[in-house]
Order: structure tokens, then sequence, then C-alpha cells
């Protein structure tokens, strides 16, 4: 069965926190991973700021600079693992609809409510993350570490 992976379990696999061995735990255990390029952007988005130590303009500064070596590091550290666990990317709907349907009918907020919106277009029914707003959503299964 698909799963799709949130970019908490990403992050917490890539950058070292409390829940490190939790996400090893799921991603050894789902079968066909898969997540999106909004997740993936938001993992790289949530990397820079670590490294870099800041948000929003100030992180875009430091972007335009040029990247870091441990910036450059995590991007190359992102796409190995990708390509390692045989992650399949998938493009998210461009049904604006079921996006506003979903944001109104659950309460997510817009990337959160892609990443369902993603699922239900593709009959995915399971979610690795550790975001609770996804147990809102009646049509897809959170996902946990000996689950």
């Amino acid at each position: 069965m698909a799963t799709l992976v949130d970019s908490n379990i990403l992050v917490s696999f890539l950058i070292e926190s409390e829940k490190t061995d939790e996400a090893e735990k799921i991603l050894e255990v789902i079968d066909e991973p898969a997540t999106t390029l909004n997740v993936l952007e938001e993992v790289i988005y949530v990397g820079f700021s670590l490294i870099y130590g800041c948000r929003g303009f100030a992180l875009r500064e430091e972007v335009k600079r040029g990247l870091s070596d441990n910036a450059i590091t995590f991007l190359n550290g992102l796409k190995s693992f990708v390509e390692e666990f045989e992650i399949d990317i998938l493009q998210p709907p461009s049904d604006l609809k079921l996006l506003l349907d979903i944001i109104t009918s659950y309460g997510l907020l817009p990337n959160d409510a892609l990443i369902a919106a993603t699922c239900k277009h593709y009959g995915i029914k399971r979610i690795a993350t550790f975001d609770e707003d996804f147990e809102r959503v009646d049509f897809l299964e959170v996902f946990r570490a000996g689950v």
C-alpha cells in the first residue's frame, strides 16, 4: 500500500532530532513510499532554515549569497535519500476545487490541503506524518511507527 511521506518525517530522518528514531522506524516499514514536490520544497526550506539559522527574507538573502557547503551537502543527502528509499515523487493535482474543498472541509492550511488533495487524487489512503492535523481528514489514515 502506498504511503505518502510528509515533510516532518523526512526532516526528522535527515536532521538529527528527538523524532529521528521514530522517523527511521516508519521509513523502514513502509513498502511504497511517495511524496510530492511541495513536500520536498518544504524539507529544503526547513533544512536551509536550520543550516543558516534564519527564515523568511533573511534566509533568502543568505541563499542569494551562495549556498554553503552544509547546504550543498544537505541537498545531496536529500537526493541520495530519495533515490535510496525509492520514493516516488508525485505531481500535485491542478484541481483548485478539490484543494479549496479540503481546506474548508478539514480546516487545513494550503500546503497540508495540497498534500491531502494529492493523496485523494492518487487514491493514497495512508500518510506518514507527525502532524496531528491530518487526523481530521477522514479519507486518510495517519501512519505511526509500530502501526
